[in-house]
């Protein structure tokens, strides 16, 4: 199979694009979250390892495609979108250095596995939480299940456009194995950060920062 190759113009902007969402994060990144708190700090630093360790679990069986669980509704929503964003970035550079790999590149993969993954659920949440009273269940269901679902199938299609209308070689013939594949990373991306959100909020809900009791543990009128 031909070596997939991408126009210079694309890997320009792919990097261009990841440097300034990292810039803007890092500036609203919440250190003080972290100071003094050596759990919430132990916490960060197993969540990277989890999320780089997916990145090894690489589905690799049809040639031309890159799937794996990409973690992006986890960290965001248990660290808030500024520390996700830099999460899946460490995810990329680690998977970049190892034989892991990534799709197209680091500043493509970084595009398809954290940035878009990651907005897209910043998106859901906000959405759900303005139209939708507070509710564990509607939290774990439409943000957590739901909202990571979404992420991945964003994901997911911005890999099949862009393998279809940018990659040179025989792996343009991968675009249609990216959407047939869809349903079943979608369901297991949200099974797995709807599963992991649900177990964390009853038991530490101190570790997710986007569940607020005031928020979510409203009382019924």
């Amino acid at each position: 199979m031909t070596a997939p190759t991408l126009p210079t113009f694309f890997h320009v902007a792919a990097w261009g694009l990841s440097f300034l969402a990292l810039a803007l994060a890092a500036r609203q990144l919440p250190w003080f979250k972290l100071r003094g708190d050596s759990e919430a700090q132990h916490v960060l630093f197993a969540a990277i390892l989890a999320v780089c360790v997916l990145r090894f679990a690489v589905f690799d069986r049809i040639p031309g495609l890159h799937l794996h669980f990409l973690g992006a509704g986890i960290v965001c929503l248990m660290f808030g979108t500024a520390f996700a964003l830099w999460v899946m970035g460490l995810a990329s550079l680690a998977a970049a250095l190892t034989p892991a790999g990534v799709w197209l590149g680091l500043g493509p993969d970084f595009l398809a596995c954290g940035l878009i993954p990651v907005l897209c659920l910043h998106f859901v949440r906000a959405q759900v939480e303005r139209r939708f009273a507070g509710n564990p269940f509607v939290y774990v269901f439409l943000i957590a299940f739901f909202g990571a679902g979404a992420a991945v199938l964003l994901g997911q299609l911005f890999k099949a456009a862009v393998t279809a209308a940018l990659v040179e070689g025989a792996a343009r013939d991968a675009a249609m194995g990216y959407v047939v594949s869809a349903p079943l990373m979608v369901f297991g991306e949200a099974f797995l950060t709807g599963g992991a959100l649900a177990l964390m909020v009853a038991y530490r809900p101190q570790w997710v920062a986007s569940f607020e009791d005031a928020r979510w543990l409203q009382k019924p009128d």
